[in-house]
């Protein structure tokens, strides 16, 4: 069997899906409008020559254009990209009745769910409308959603899309460490005995980012430290100045996130609807694979998925944050038994979200459509 997988940027923490599913079939990955590839804020160039990709140029991506070259190929499915701006609602349209009237097997990946009307700007709710209303446009003619969250696959029902077209799906991040040390504690003078909290992440208002240093402040605790990873530090350096455990430490490359997650000993993601919900959050997929115990909002995709409040960490409220926040991180750091159980457990969880087994939701998909045929 053959699958094209059409992408819109060739993300680090794809790339082995991409292996994973090139191991179960053929597979030929088209990354769309000339992306390259990268990383945020740093020079990154991860390996991926063993991989049959090819990088399409704005003009090559359009629709015509992209037909006559797939046309030339003989494959059983195709990963239509993910509807996230007007180019990519008209195209995935266009795409996906063109190869479904040609008994081709239209599979379609996003992690998407929405927001509630009224929790952010009329604009971004029309936006959002749109999207659903092509969404249900394409139900007939895409063969199988594959559905990598709770949310997203109620989200499907919702708009009467039949569940024998959702197939679940883990949505995966692995962090290869290989057993190696992590010397973050040494390089920013914390002891062994004091307590971590980590934040990994682009730093934007949605994030929660200062709902999270506000309420550290509160905490006053000289012993615990917080380390904010991720880009866009600029708009919380000024918050943070002379706060000696407080630590901003900008983007950090994808090889050496290991160190970060095995110094720390809570892992927060506290998402607000500000604007936006994180449609998954693959950081709580790593922290878990450390065995770090987390705290994530209701305004994160995978919180309900990777999440069971009181056994590896807790869910909670993204109206009250604040209160919220304080209360459980002081419930697991002021505990070491707590946080011990927790991070085993964490570990225990997110053991069946491998590369391995999202790779295979695309491949039961692709077969379920060729016997479907």
């Amino acid at each position: 069997m053959k699958l094209i997988y059409l992408y819109t940027n060739l993300n680090w923490y794809r790339i082995e899906l991409f292996r994973g599913i090139s191991k179960l079939m053929d597979c030929h990955i088209y990354i769309l409008n000339g992306y390259t590839i990268g990383y945020q804020s740093i020079e990154y160039k991860p390996k991926y020559e063993d991989l049959n990709i090819t990088f399409l140029s704005p003009e090559e991506s359009k629709f015509q254009n992209l037909c006559k070259r797939l046309d030339a190929e003989e494959f059983d499915s195709v990963v239509v990209p993910s509807m996230n701006d007007a180019f990519y609602l008209k195209l995935t349209t266009r795409l996906s009745y063109y190869y479904h009237k040609r008994g081709k097997i239209i599979l379609y990946f996003w992690e998407y769910w929405p927001m509630d009307k009224g929790t952010y700007g009329v604009l971004k709710w029309v936006k959002q409308e749109i999207r659903h209303f092509f969404t249900k446009l394409n139900r007939k003619s895409i063969s199988y959603f594959i559905t990598p969250s709770i949310n997203t696959y109620s989200f499907y029902q919702r708009i009467n899309i039949p569940s024998w077209k959702l197939i679940r799906c883990p949505n995966v991040s692995e962090i290869k460490w290989e057993g190696k040390q992590s010397d973050v504690r040494m390089n920013l003078g914390i002891h062994d005995n004091e307590k971590i909290i980590l934040y990994f992440g682009r730093i934007e208002e949605y994030k929660g980012i200062q709902e999270l240093i506000k309420v550290f402040k509160k905490l006053d605790r000289s012993d615990w430290h917080l380390l904010i990873c991720g880009p866009g530090e600029d708009a919380i350096i000024d918050k943070v100045k002379g706060i000696s455990n407080i630590h901003i430490l900008g983007s950090i490359k994808p090889e050496e996130r290991y160190k970060y997650y095995k110094a720390s000993n809570l892992f927060v993601l506290a998402n607000t609807y500000k604007g936006k919900v994180e449609p998954w959050g693959l950081t709580v997929n790593e922290a878990m694979s450390f065995g770090v115990p987390v705290i994530a909002s209701n305004a994160t995709g995978s919180a309900i998925d990777l999440i069971i409040s009181g056994l590896n960490g807790y869910i909670i409220n993204a109206n009250r944050l604040e209160e919220e926040l304080e209360y459980y991180i002081n419930k697991i750091l002021s505990d070491d038994v707590i946080e011990k159980e927790m991070g085993n457990n964490a570990k225990k969880l997110i053991g069946e979200y491998t590369f391995d087994n999202m790779a295979l939701a695309f491949f039961v998909a692709t077969e379920k459509g060729k016997n479907k045929i």
